[in-house]
């Protein structure tokens, strides 16, 4: 598939006047870079000279970044802890300009945060830790955070529910945002951890990667997945009623399956990078890039090649990046397709 310049100036456009709620598991991603100069005397492992350290929002919080990132409208909605994390996350989200008045804080959870040790001789990742919990939020907190969506979704054109089962999106979190979205007819674009399917229904797209739509289907991942991901995608169609799936597959690209006159319609989009620095939160940003594109009235086909275009632009960044207007027009006039039916 391939765009014109003013096709693509067209949906940029359209783009970036239009609101899109991000709701889900907020994080912060923490980067300290440093040297490796001796292994400890105490134990044997390496000593790190700390240099500087770098942050930036990760989950749901970076799948927001990134639409807002293309000139788009955000609304975040999530639940973070008193902490310092939590302090980080809103300094950041404000940098961003993302609105953050329907993020909740419950004083006893602690607001997730990974951390990365970072090699500056070889450029890579040496150690992570993490500090988060995974407990559902409570039902009264459901409440208040339902009561944010119901407020926020009337006045968008798509909403992205972000789970990293930290705890923000239960199942009556999930389904009634889905009702919600279908009550004002806006396109509710999900990416899911969990491997119950039922916790997503009612989504306009489920968007998993390739090992988390085997887990969802309850297929093993054998060899070659064109050998079982048609009878994933059908067997999830069917028994979830999942009219749209979008599977992410890394370096081959991604796949389209959309319900048509009975059938499942299948789309493949070939992968888009050059090179390979780091693939942390190339999915946030293939799925942020996806609904705005939804948002903007494009076909579910064509975002999904824009979606895949832009991926291919952040693993070619160190980090959890995102990208720009211009570097995804730069790119947005290549891409190759194929479409078939599954019976």
């Amino acid at each position: 598939m391939v765009l014109s310049v003013a096709e693509t100036e067209a949906i940029l456009r359209r783009a970036a006047t239009c609101h899109v709620v991000v709701v889900g598991d907020l994080m912060l991603d923490e980067y300290l870079w440093g040297e490796i100069a001796r292994i400890s005397a105490e134990a044997p492992v390496p000593v790190m000279h700390l240099h500087r350290a770098e942050r930036s929002l990760g989950g749901a919080a970076n799948v927001a970044r990134n639409v807002a990132s293309l000139g788009a409208r955000v609304t975040v909605v999530g639940v973070i802890g008193a902490d310092n994390t939590a302090t980080s996350i809103i300094e950041e989200l404000d940098r961003a300009g993302i609105n953050r008045e329907s993020v909740l804080a419950e004083p006893t959870r602690v607001t997730t945060r990974k951390c990365r040790l970072m090699s500056l001789e070889h450029r890579q990742q040496v150690f992570r830790f993490d500090q988060e919990t995974t407990d559902e939020i409570s039902s009264a907190t459901e409440d208040r955070l339902l009561g944010l969506v119901r407020e926020r979704l009337p006045t968008a054109q798509a909403v992205i529910c972000s789970d990293y089962l930290k705890g923000v999106l239960t199942k009556r979190v999930l389904q009634e945002t889905a009702a919600v979205a279908r009550k004002h007819d806006i396109p509710l674009v999900t990416a899911p951890k969990d491997t119950s399917a039922e916790k997503y229904a009612g989504a306009s797209v489920l968007m998993p990667n390739l090992r988390e739509f085997a887990r969802l289907a309850g297929h093993r991942m054998n060899g070659n997945a064109t050998a079982w991901i048609d009878r994933a995608a059908w067997s999830l169609s069917e028994v979830h009623k999942f009219s749209t799936l979008l599977v992410t597959r890394g370096p081959d690209g991604m796949t389209l399956f959309e319900r048509e006159n009975g059938n499942l319609r299948r789309q493949d989009i070939s992968s888009f990078t050059h090179s390979v620095y780091d693939v942390t939160g190339a999915g946030d940003t293939a799925l942020g890039v996806f609904a705005l594109a939804i948002a903007a009235g494009v076909e579910r086909n064509q975002a999904a090649h824009i979606a895949n275009v832009a991926a291919g632009i952040v693993v070619g960044k160190r980090g959890t990046a995102c990208l720009t207007s211009d570097e995804l027009r730069d790119q947005l006039c290549g891409g190759l397709s194929t479409r078939r039916a599954i019976v």
